[in-house]
């Protein structure tokens, strides 16, 4: 855990927050190796968008760089919608492998963008009995989940 870089991200955060003169709270903790932090509030210009939930974490590594902490991941969410999103990513990957192990058959996902390829990934790699991996290119990218040998 790097506390000084949860510092540094909720400090950064709440700045540009009040800076846009919305009302709310930084909740950041570490996870996973990196900062999560959670913009909780009733937002008038704050959208939930993975695009610009994805440039505030991009301000926020540029922010800790600069102040000297260098290589530490940053996740922003808001409202803990993007949490909510990996969870039943990451259900829909155990349930999906169940069914390729008691039909004794690959399963092939719906395809989706690279970052949740990756949670399917990590979400199985130590379920029992299954392997995973990614066919296709560019947006038709998906995953394949099949029974190992």
């Amino acid at each position: 855990m790097n506390q000084r870089a949860i510092d540094l991200v909720r400090g950064f955060l709440e700045g540009l927050l009040a800076r846009a003169g919305e009302a709310g709270r930084v909740e950041a903790s570490w996870k996973a190796q990196g900062v999560y932090a959670n913009l909780v509030g009733s937002f008038r210009r704050i959208p939930e968008e993975d695009r610009f939930r994805g440039d505030l974490a991009r301000l926020a590594r540029l922010h800790l760089r600069a102040k000297g902490v260098k290589d530490v991941p940053v996740v922003v969410d808001v409202n803990g919608r993007y949490a909510l999103h990996l969870e039943e990513l990451a259900e829909l990957a155990r349930r999906a492998a169940h069914r390729a192990v008691a039909e004794r058959r690959r399963v092939k996902l719906d395809p989706m963008p690279p970052d949740d390829r990756r949670i399917v990934h990590l979400a199985l790699a130590d379920f029992p009995g299954v392997k995973t991996y990614s066919v296709g290119k560019g947006a038709g990218r998906r995953v394949v989940i099949e029974p190992a040998p």
